[in-house]
């Protein structure tokens, strides 16, 4: 059975790899920082779904592990993952501007840092996909296999 280290790196690798693949086309240093919003992002929910259903016996898996339940909700927040990232990475660029015309330097540096947690923000959405999918499909490879329902 999976444990905890394993689906902490499991979901890191998918969540980082997911974001990339959604921030593919923007300027690498872009990519760059939503790939590391996805990495983290994928690692804290590759362990959501054992935070919730906690871990006490190989059948502990009950609403977090739902195939019925986490598929629907999956489907639905794929769908709104877009129109997230498209805002927060308008937001980034809307920050990025801001800084072009901002008078002091600490105004500068402001803007450049919120403009960098609206990137990383963009990579964790999908990168938070990427994790909690990876462990149910990690899960699903074990004897005990996922619930249909809880």
């Amino acid at each position: 059975m999976p444990n905890c280290d394993v689906h902490g790196k499991v979901g890191a690798v998918v969540g980082g790899g997911y974001a990339a693949y959604r921030a593919w086309g923007q300027p690498a240093p872009h990519v760059l920082i939503e790939t590391a919003g996805g990495v983290l992002g994928g690692t804290i929910e590759g362990l959501l779904p054992d935070w919730i259903d906690a871990p006490t016996s190989p059948r502990h898996r009950a609403q977090a592990h739902s195939m019925a339940i986490t598929g629907t909700l999956g489907y639905h927040m794929n769908e709104q993952v877009f129109s997230w990232q498209a805002w927060l990475r308008s937001q980034a660029q809307a920050c990025a501007d801001r800084q072009l015309s901002a008078v002091s330097s600490l105004e500068q540096l402001w803007c450049a840092f919120l403009e960098f947690l609206c990137r990383l923000g963009a990579g964790a959405l999908a990168g938070v996909l990427g994790g909690y999918a990876s462990h149910l499909v990690l899960d699903s490879l074990t004897p005990a296999c996922l619930p249909i329902l809880c």
